[in-house]
């Protein structure tokens, strides 16, 4: 996405007279004239706008131009009128440029809504939204971020899942068979019923030695989905329904899931087991999760208030024990299918899995990132086109563990490893002249980071006008910023992706100094000077443009210029000949009246269609968009 930007848009009016030397001696008048060699369109578009001119490229050119000035109180004024007056025409940057210019002006509630407008415009295209969930979804997935391997304690024709971390250890739920004659089994899978076991791990992150966990957690019921205090003395974890020796069920007789704790005694093992007070006989509650700091505790749930199969719910821990009423994650995390087996890893991320989102397949791995409102899946080879869940992670050796049944029966799920492969990126940053693509080398490149904070600066080198910045972080969206002395500055918004790659952004500056011969048409340095069909009255938007001409001519109070008007071929050509006289006659008068100018510095007439911008002649069929080109006024700098 590119825009244009100013940061002090310039326009020199020089003129180049062509002729001998006795030419080129310049009249008293020229030589006053070039006294005033620059214009400063920041200068004059303020002057247009505070004269009670209005334009969304006004407001946006001058909240810009004030933005990269760092005026913040200024960009403000502009960038407020900008969306009031003109929301359809202002491009997410301007949102996220005016929510920075708010939040420096301490304005922050404000500033927050904006860059909700913000992350809404940049999500409206390739947001995949699930039954109206406003949480983004990232297309496509990760590739070859993680490198998996299937752990050693995996017990072959047996299910091994829910790791987690166990101080030096990790904890797991299994169905193994110990060799103990009293093994239950299960009559759903066949298998015995699941246990937690604790197991050692290795320099090579493999585990081996896995012991049925001591203690009284385990019971001939399942247990499973563990989580460890931050303080190692109390455990959170999955069983049935069986409390205090008696097994309940619902009304069906289903016998449901819920959460238990469990502290440690003086032994140092995990006492008898209570349920929490959220539970239910009517509904179950799995699969715990903590926040580094111990406050939240996260589970699914299919309770009342569910959207779907399953839901990712939390409730608060207070310093007594106490828990909050259980509240729905929302359907920024949750769908109509089922969202499960949560985790929090040491930044606050949640990950958990869902077959609601439409993945590789199965239970898919997905992380939310509530700051960003962001979900992502985190692709192969974490995810496949079976189920994959209970994910775990340390964010500080970028390492971690989940379960899949990817290698074996659906009811045979087994543990992996894994490990975040490094992430290196580099970008190229190429600038151009947007007119003739020529590279423009020794432009100053700088690029910031969403903070507005300055990362890298650096000046583009030759042959090709190329800036190069190393080791960028992944999975982060930067401003890259270009600007060389004779052009506007510009800017454009660029994602580094997850995984290592080339970035390359082209940055195209559009010239703001230009040199002025005579015969020179001023309406290149303006938008275009239109009129409606059979019409000679000025429309708003050519007062806008008008006004610029006027501040140009008052800038310059030396400068003639000749005005020429044109119409379309549409009707009899002499009618468009008196009809161009009129709008003439209408362009001049105006400058002059609105302007205060000297009638004598303008001159003019009307040419009809006899000079056509393109095909559309008598006869020739053209859209309305291409006879517009040729309803025209253009303003001719005269030699003096």
């Amino acid at each position: 996405m590119n825009h244009k930007l100013l940061y002090t848009l310039v326009i020199i009016l020089t003129f180049s007279f062509i002729g001998n030397s006795q030419e080129r001696e310049i009249a008293s008048g020229t030589k006053q004239f070039n006294k005033y060699a620059f214009v400063d369109s920041q200068k004059i578009f303020l002057k247009v706008a505070e004269a009670g001119y209005e334009s969304s490229e006004l407001f946006s050119k001058l909240g810009d131009a004030f933005y990269y000035n760092a005026d913040y109180s200024e960009a403000q004024t502009w960038y407020d009128k900008l969306v009031e007056k003109y929301p359809s025409e202002v491009t997410p940057d301007q949102y996220f440029r005016y929510a920075q210019a708010l939040r420096a002006n301490k304005e922050y509630d404000k500033s927050v809504e904006m860059i909700s407008r913000y992350k809404d415009m940049m999500n409206a295209e390739d947001a995949n939204y699930y039954n109206g969930s406003s949480a983004e979804v990232r297309t496509g997935y990760v590739n070859g971020t993680y490198e998996i391997e299937k752990l050693n304690v995996n017990s072959v024709g047996y299910s091994d899942f829910a790791p987690s971390f166990y101080g030096e250890q990790i904890l797991f739920a299994s169905t193994r068979d110990t060799g103990s004659m009293s093994t239950r089994i299960h009559k759903w899978n066949n298998q015995p019923f699941l246990d937690l076991y604790s197991a050692n791990v290795e320099n090579d992150g493999q585990v081996r030695q896995a012991t049925k966990l001591k203690g009284s957690v385990n019971t001939e019921f399942h247990e499973s989905t563990a989580v460890l205090s931050a303080d190692g003395n109390t455990l959170y974890f999955t069983r049935n329904n069986f409390t205090k020796d008696q097994y309940r069920s619902d009304s069906k007789r289903t016998n449901k899931l819920k959460l238990y704790k469990s502290t440690r005694d003086k032994n140092g093992e995990f006492g008898v087991a209570s349920e929490l007070p959220f539970n239910s006989d009517s509904f179950s509650t799995a699969h715990p999760a903590l926040s580094p700091d111990g406050k939240v505790l996260y589970f699914a749930s299919d309770r009342d208030g569910t959207f779907g199969e399953s839901d990712i719910w939390k409730v608060t821990v207070d310093e007594s024990g106490n828990y909050s009423s259980p509240e729905n994650l929302g359907t920024s995390v949750n769908t109509p299918g089922r969202e499960t087996f949560p985790f929090v890893d040491n930044n606050g991320k949640l990950y958990f899995s869902t077959d609601g989102r439409g993945g590789l397949g199965g239970l898919d791995i997905y992380s939310f990132d509530s700051e960003k409102n962001e979900i992502t899946n985190l692709g192969e080879p974490i995810n496949s086109t079976s189920d994959d869940f209970t994910f775990i992670y340390n964010t500080e050796s970028e390492t971690g563990y989940f379960a899949s049944n990817r290698a074996n029966d659906p009811l045979d799920d087994d543990i992996y490893q894994f490990i975040r492969t490094a992430c290196e990126s580099r970008v190229t940053i190429l600038v151009v002249d947007k007119a003739t693509g020529e590279p423009l080398n020794e432009s100053l490149v700088g690029v910031r980071d969403l903070d507005n904070e300055l990362i890298v600066s650096g000046e583009t080198e030759s042959p090709n006008a190329s800036y190069l910045f190393e080791n960028p972080s992944c999975d982060t969206d930067y401003f890259v910023r270009a600007e060389k002395e004779g052009y506007s500055t510009a800017e454009k918004l660029i994602n580094v992706p997850k995984e290592s790659s080339d970035v390359t952004v082209v940055i195209e500056l559009e010239q703001a100094i230009t040199t002025i011969p005579p015969d020179f048409d001023l309406g290149k340095l303006i938008n275009p000077i239109y009129f409606d069909f059979d019409k000679s009255n000025i429309r708003p938007d050519a007062a806008v443009e008008l006004a610029k001409i006027i501040e140009v001519l008052k800038e310059y109070p030396e400068l003639r210029i000749d005005v020429r008007s044109h119409t379309d071929s549409r009707g009899v050509d002499a009618y468009n000949l008196s009809l161009s006289e009129r709008r003439n006659q209408s362009t001049i008068n105006y400058i002059i009246e609105k302007g205060d100018i000297a009638k004598e510095r303008l001159s003019g007439r009307g040419y009809g269609e006899t000079e056509l911008l393109n095909k559309c002649s008598n006869g020739v069929k053209c859209s309305e968009e291409d006879h517009q080109l040729n309803r025209r006024s253009e303003f001719i700098v005269q030699d003096y």
